[in-house]
């Protein structure tokens, strides 16, 4: 099947959307239709690309590293395929908004492959195990995203501290980053973030969680499975909008403060955490608290429930 130039005297900008289910593009640039060739060319089963018609896909194989040579991609989806080999480079696609490569089989990531994505908004890069034996970092270049509404990075073999800079990026509104290998605290810069989806669980965060109770946009918390340490804040009844919160092994002390009891919460888990007191009368709708290592009083002092 060969890739025909469209007659088409406007000037279109470039869409490549591969998923499952669907490949679209439309370019009127020969230097497209050499790189998309390029890609055409890199496939192990290249007869289910039926470009530029619809149809089910499974592509095996890898990408040709001058991606980023495309003119004006907005909508890059690879999601769910079985490419491997290197990411490449997404350096300069400055009119990229939308970048889905999620679930494949990527073996690392560039360091430069953040310069220049100033229009990007959506960006997921979930379970790809980029860089197996010395992780990856977030680079400084990714705080130029000022559209970025949505982050997702989940198991992907990420390491190193959370960015101070994502507290910062206005227009952020979901990030997820379960199952890597980030430390430390979470930064004071996420303080009153408008972050809605904040997902943390499965990694290495150590600390109080004061930051997040700070973070009245909430709808879903998830800081499940890390080392959190100190008392549940009692200005997390301010988290009004909040509806799944997730603190499930971590290392949580002191008594449940009534403001999260109050909290009309569709999920609550506080499982595997050492709190003390009696255990309050909870308002949420699911509340797990089976393994919670409670303590009460006695004699003035409280000592492990046996």
């Amino acid at each position: 099947m060969q890739l025909q130039k469209p007659a088409i005297g406007k000037k279109f900008a470039s869409v490549l959307l591969l998923s499952l289910a669907t490949v679209v593009f439309s370019t009127t640039e020969s230097g497209d239709l050499d790189v998309l060739m390029q890609f055409r060319d890199g496939l192990e089963n290249p007869d289910l690309l039926k470009w530029p018609e619809t149809g089910g896909l499974g592509l095996k194989g890898t990408l040709p590293q001058n991606l980023n040579k495309l003119s004006m991609p907005r909508n890059i989806g690879l999601q769910r395929n079985q490419l491997s080999g290197k990411l490449p480079s997404f350096s300069g696609l400055s009119n990229l908004q939308y970048a889905y490569l999620d679930y494949i089989n990527f073996d690392s990531i560039p360091a430069h492959f953040f310069d220049g994505l100033d229009d990007l908004e959506v960006l997921a890069l979930d379970h790809n195990n980029f860089n197996a034996t010395t992780g990856w970092s977030f680079p400084k270049a990714l705080q130029n995203s000022a559209q970025l509404t949505n982050l997702s990075c989940m198991s992907c073999n990420l390491m190193g501290s959370l960015p101070d800079f994502f507290g910062t990026m206005h227009s952020l509104t979901n990030l997820k980053l379960s199952g890597n290998i980030l430390s430390d605290e979470i930064p004071r810069t996420f303080n009153g973030s408008s972050l809605q989806m904040f997902w943390l669980n499965g990694d290495q965060f150590t600390g109080p969680i004061d930051v997040a109770a700070t973070m009245e946009s909430l709808t879903v918390l998830w800081l499940h499975g890390n080392h959190f340490t100190g008392p549940i804040p009692d200005n997390i009844g301010n988290l009004t909008l909040l509806k799944y919160l997730n603190l499930n092994r971590n290392k949580l002390v002191g008594l449940i403060p009534s403001s999260l009891a109050n909290m009309r919460l569709d999920t609550l888990d506080l499982n595997n955490n050492q709190f003390m007191g009696p255990i309050p009368m909870f308002k949420a709708s699911n509340v797990t608290f089976a393994s919670i290592s409670f303590v009460k009083p006695v004699r003035g002092f409280f000592v492990p429930r046996k």
